[in-house]
């Protein structure tokens, strides 16, 4: 963890212009360092602290800042610095990089890469967003069925440090068609003059190119994999996708399916770094539409108005008909959203779903219509509008855990997020709906 006073010394150092005695104050790990870097309020002071970082390091540090840190350092560099840096970066972060730029700066810099490494990157880029493909690294170990465990070791040897992991190996046949896996250990501790076909596991868990990341992250999660191998409709192994990558890819999804079901359009920045009229329009947008779907209860209760004027106690007990539907119902979603996501429910099962939300939908709004029916007595001692909160309260709540099931499900099946079904929006449409059952109910035992 980075002290608070190694960055005020640095600051204090940077302000009398005095760059030797920094050299001492920057942390050992990379990361750590990046992280000095991006709490440097100057942007003149980020490029100096960094041009500090031993060479050996530089790499490593400028893959740990964000992609708005590594635009802003590359802005102030020379052509040949740029040519350095992006040449010795892994592919699958260079790639993040390029995402975030414009299109005539990405083609500059692909530019000044080696013809090896534009190939790479060119051919990531052309993959799909979202997919796989836009994360892989060529950099694993890839043995051949042929080789003895011994010009496998001596492989491994040579190539092993430029990769980004040893631990696994990907065995390919001559097409280079991927037919096993074997680990490290397994070939240190294999006869060196035996074949890889034979200490390898031919039963290789992988992923398409052109699959969605969240697939190959509920992969990772269930296998509990380091690594993911990533091959063509042919089967040819084109890379792999690390654990740390995959990481930051669920930590993406989780962000934005919290702020859909929230009511938010998603943001692809940090809070503090989005635009103050970005974050404005973002959560301005849902709230629009459902100020415009909450109109239908003001033109419900419009069109009952002389029933409640008959009985004006009826408002009472609206909010909390309409608190209690919509808390219901943002649990069910919640739940069933969370559920998909994980892949413990699929679309198959949305009967299944169904009848059982209704079930406890059923039960809780039992339990409800007793405690409303008890409050509506004790407030107003009227045996028939306290028997009609009650109802009512028992048919939103089913209805609500109804909606908020199957919304998300049958999102899914339409191939849509099932985040899209927020929080605020099935509360809106169970609060319209739900009125409606009770002021129907009403009338008809109060006999307005």
């Amino acid at each position: 963890m980075l002290d608070e006073t190694v960055v005020n010394q640095v600051e204090a150092f940077l302000e009398k212009k005095k760059l030797s005695p920094i050299k001492g104050l920057l942390p050992n790990h990379p990361e750590d360092i990046a992280n000095l870097i991006t709490r440097l309020e100057l942007p003149s002071s980020k490029l100096l602290v960094f041009r500090l970082v031993h060479h050996d390091k530089a790499i490593d540090v400028f893959e740990y800042l964000s992609t708005e840190e590594e635009e802003k350092i590359l802005g102030s560099l020379s052509s040949i610095e740029i040519k350095g840096l992006l040449n010795e970066m892994s592919p699958d972060d260079r790639t993040e990089l390029f995402d975030e730029m414009p299109a005539e700066l990405v083609q500059r810099f692909i530019n000044l890469l080696s013809p090896s490494e534009r190939k790479v990157a060119v051919d990531i880029l052309n993959y799909p967003q979202e997919s796989v493909g836009r994360l892989i690294t060529p950099d694993f170990v890839q043995l051949f069925e042929d080789m003895t465990v011994k010009e496998a070791l001596s492989h491994i040897r040579d190539v092993g440090l430029q990769k980004e992991t040893i631990y696994h190996c990907y065995v390919s046949d001559k097409a280079k068609k991927l037919i096993g896996i074997v680990s490290l250990k397994k070939l240190v501790l294999s006869l060196p003059d035996i074949k890889v076909s034979e200490v390898m596991f031919p039963e290789v868990i992988k992923v398409e190119v052109s699959a969605d990341q969240e697939e190959a992250a509920n992969i990772f999660k269930k296998y509990d994999m380091i690594a993911l191998p990533v091959v063509d409709k042919s089967n040819q192994l084109l890379g792999i996708v690390t654990f740390d990558d995959l990481v930051d890819v669920l930590e993406e999804e989780a962000t934005e399916d919290f702020e859909k079901i929230a009511g938010v359009l998603p943001v692809d920045k940090p809070y503090m770094d989005a635009s103050f009229l970005s974050i404005v329009w973002k959560r301005s947008f849902w709230l629009i539409l459902l100020v415009i779907f909450e109109t239908v209860t003001a033109l419900v209760m419009i069109h009952h108005q002389h029933n409640i004027q008959q009985l004006v106690a009826l408002t009472f007990f609206v909010p909390i008909l309409v608190a209690m539907g919509g808390n219901t119902g943002t649990q069910s979603a919640t739940i069933v959203i969370r559920s998909l996501a994980l892949g413990d429910i699929e679309v198959k099962d949305f009967f299944k779903v169904i009848a059982r939300e209704s079930l406890i939908g059923l039960s809780i709004g039992l339990t409800l219509a007793i405690v409303g029916s008890l409050i509506v007595a004790l407030l107003q001692n009227n045996l028939r509008l306290s028997i009609a909160v009650s109802i009512s309260m028992g048919l939103t709540i089913v209805l609500a855990t109804t909606v908020g099931a199957s919304l998300p499900i049958l999102c899914r099946k339409l191939k849509l997020d099932p985040a899209l079904m927020s929080g605020p929006l099935i509360a809106t449409i169970v609060d319209v709906v739900g009125i409606l059952i009770y002021l129907k109910i009403a009338i008809f035992i109060l006999g307005l």
